[in-house]
C-alpha cells in the first residue's frame, strides 16, 4: 500500500514538472513576415537577431507562411538580418525592445545577390499590434533624467492614464514611510502587482508597500500594464508594474552622483515661531555610483550599483503636560492660559475637590507613569487658550537608507544563458521618530527605533530548443523584516512601569 502511494506521489510530481506553467513575462519578442517583391511568402529564410550591446545572437527560420518569431529577448536595441538565396540580405537596425513587448519586423527581400545588403533603420515608435494589452513604458533615460523628489521610480507611475493616488500615497520616501497606494482604472489600491526581473516585489503583509526600491540608476525601464493583459500575469486586478534592472554590456559604463538639500534655505514654520521653538531641520544628502561592463566579452557581464540617502527631518511636538508640582501630587496651582482661562479641572473624589493627593496614597505605578510627560518649557505668556500647550520642541529624526544591487549575465553556450541578481535595501529610523508608526506618541521619554531591511535574490536559467522553443527556470526569494527596539530619553522607564503595576 505504501509503495503504491509513493509511486503515485512520484508520478504526480513528474507530471507537475512536465506541465507548462505560465511565467510573469519580463522578456520581449520579435516576430515578422518575410516576403518577395510580389508579396509572396518566403519559406526557409534564415533570420538572425543580435543584441547590439552584448552581441547575443538568436537564429530562426521562416515557416511555410514566411513567418518567424524569436522569443525571450532582454529589453534593449537589436538588429535583425534576413538571408535567402537569390535575394539581397535585409538588415534592420536599432530595433528598440521594451519590457514585456512584441516588435513586428517584416522584411520585403529584393532580388539580387546574397552578398548585397539592404539596410534600414527601425521605426523608433513601436506600436503594439500583436496583443490587446494596454500599457505604457517608462524608459531608463526618463527614469534617470526626470526630476524625482526622493529618487524613487514610484512617482513616475502617476504619469499614466487611469492612475489616481490615495491620500496615503507617498512616492518620495522609502521603507516604512513610503506607500504605493494608487488605483488604476478604479480598481482597489491593493490590487496592483510590482515585479522586478519577474520577482514579486509586493509587501504582502499590507500590499500597500514594496519590498525593495531599485535605485533609479539600476533601472533599465519599466512598463505599467493597465488592462487586457494576458493570463501569464496572475494575482492582480489592477495594474502590473513590470520593472527590469540594467545589465552589463560589451562596453564599460558607469557614473556617480550627489544631491543635497539644507534647511538653511528654508523659512521657519509659522507655528514654530508662534511657540518660540527653533526651525525644523530638513537636511538630505543622496549619493551613489554604478558601474557595468564585460567580464568576458560576448559571454559574461556585470552591473553593480550602490546608493545612500541620509536625511535629518525635524518634527515639531507640542502638548499640554502636567507641572512638576502636579507630578508630585500637588494640584493647588492649576494650569491656566495666558488670558486666565483654566486649562484643567481640579481633581475630585465624590463631591470633594482635592488640592493634592493625600499623604501615603500615591500609587507607585502612577508616580512612574507621570514621568512619561516632559516638564513645561513655555512661559505662561505663550500658553494659548484652546489647546493650552505649555510644552513644545522640535526633535530631529534621522532617516537612513542604503541599497546594494548586483546583476550578472552569463551565456556559456549558444543555447544556454544564466542571469542572477541580488538587491539589498537597508532602511532605518533611529530615535527620535517622525511619529508615523505604531504605538509612538509625542512624548520622547519612551519611543521606538525602527529598522526595515528588504531583500530580493533571483537566478534564471534559460535553455533554447532549436529556434522555436524556449524553457525558463527561475528561482527567487524576496522578503523584508520590521524590527522595533525600545528607545527614547528614558527607555528603561517602560520596564519600571510594568514592574510597578499591581
Amino acid at each position: 500500500m505504501r509503495t503504491g502511494i509513493r509511486i503515485g506521489v512520484v508520478a504526480l510530481v513528474v507530471l507537475a514538472c512536465l506541465l507548462p506553467l505560465p511565467a510573469q513575462k519580463v522578456t520581449s519578442t520579435i516576430r515578422g513576415t518575410v516576403t518577395d517583391p510580389s508579396g509572396a511568402a518566403i519559406a526557409g529564410a534564415e533570420v538572425t537577431v543580435r543584441n547590439q550591446s552584448t552581441n547575443l545572437t538568436r537564429a530562426a527560420r521562416t515557416n511555410s507562411s514566411g513567418e518567424y518569431v524569436v522569443t525571450d529577448l532582454e529589453p534593449g536595441k537589436y538588429e535583425v538580418r534576413v538571408k535567402q538565396q537569390s535575394f539581397k540580405e535585409s538588415v534592420t537596425q536599432n530595433i528598440e525592445l521594451f519590457v514585456s513587448s512584441t516588435a513586428v519586423i517584416d522584411a520585403a527581400l529584393q532580388v539580387g545577390s546574397a552578398s548585397e545588403q539592404v539596410t534600414v533603420e527601425a521605426n523608433p515608435v513601436q506600436v503594439e499590434t500583436s496583443t490587446g494589452a494596454v500599457g505604457n513604458v517608462v524608459e531608463g533615460n526618463e527614469v534617470r533624467e526626470l526630476p524625482l523628489n526622493g529618487r524613487s521610480f514610484v512617482q513616475l507611475t502617476q504619469l499614466m492614464p487611469g492612475v489616481s493616488p490615495q491620500a496615503s500615497f507617498d512616492p518620495k520616501n522609502k521603507g516604512l514611510l513610503a506607500g504605493v497606494d494608487f488605483s488604476v482604472n478604479g480598481n482597489n489600491t491593493t490590487g496592483n502587482i510590482f515585479m522586478v526581473d519577474g520577482v514579486n516585489n509586493n509587501d504582502i503583509g499590507s500590499n500597500r508597500t514594496i519590498l525593495v526600491y531599485p535605485s533609479i540608476d539600476a533601472i533599465q525601464e519599466f512598463k505599467i500594464l493597465r488592462n487586457s493583459y494576458g493570463p501569464e500575469y496572475g494575482q492582480a486586478m489592477g495594474a502590473i508594474i513590470n520593472l527590469v534592472t540594467r545589465s552589463g554590456t560589451n562596453r564599460f559604463h558607469g557614473g556617480a552622483f550627489y544631491f543635497g538639500r539644507n534647511d538653511v534655505l528654508n523659512a521657519s514654520d509659522y507655528f514654530n515661531n508662534l511657540e518660540g521653538i527653533p526651525k525644523d531641520k530638513l537636511r538630505r544628502n543622496d549619493w551613489g555610483y554604478n558601474i557595468g561592463g564585460p567580464i568576458k566579452k560576448d559571454k559574461l557581464f556585470f552591473f553593480w550599483s550602490q546608493e545612500w540617502n541620509r536625511e535629518l527631518r525635524g518634527t515639531a511636538r507640542s502638548a499640554n503636560v502636567p507641572t512638576p508640582a502636579e507630578k508630585q501630587g500637588d494640584f493647588s496651582q492649576l494650569r491656566v492660559a495666558n488670558d486666565g482661562t483654566p486649562c484643567e479641572n481640579a481633581p475630585t473624589v465624590g463631591a470633594n475637590t482635592l488640592t493634592g493627593v493625600p499623604a501615603g496614597q500615591t500609587s507607585a505605578a502612577g508616580a512612574l507613569l507621570v514621568q512619561l510627560f516632559p516638564d513645561p518649557n513655555l512661559p505662561a505668556s505663550q500658553v494659548l487658550p484652546g489647546n493650552c500647550f505649555n510644552w513644545s520642541t522640535s526633535l530631529t529624526a534621522p532617516i537612513y537608507w542604503r541599497e546594494e544591487n548586483i546583476r550578472v549575465d552569463y551565456k556559456p553556450t549558444a543555447t544556454w544563458s544564466v542571469m542572477g541578481r541580488y538587491t539589498h535595501d537597508a532602511w532605518s529610523q533611529p530615535f527620535p521618530s517622525t511619529l508615523g508608526f505604531w504605538g509612538d506618541d509625542k512624548y520622547p521619554s519612551v519611543e521606538t527605533s525602527w529598522i526595515q531591511p528588504g531583500w530580493q535574490a533571483t537566478i534564471k536559467l534559460t535553455k533554447l530548443f532549436g529556434s522555436t522553443s524556449v524553457n525558463d527556470f527561475q528561482v527567487s526569494y524576496a522578503g523584508n523584516r520590521i524590527t522595533a527596539t525600545r528607545a527614547g530619553t528614558n527607555p528603561g522607564l517602560n520596564n519600571q512601569i510594568t514592574a510597578a503595576l499591581p
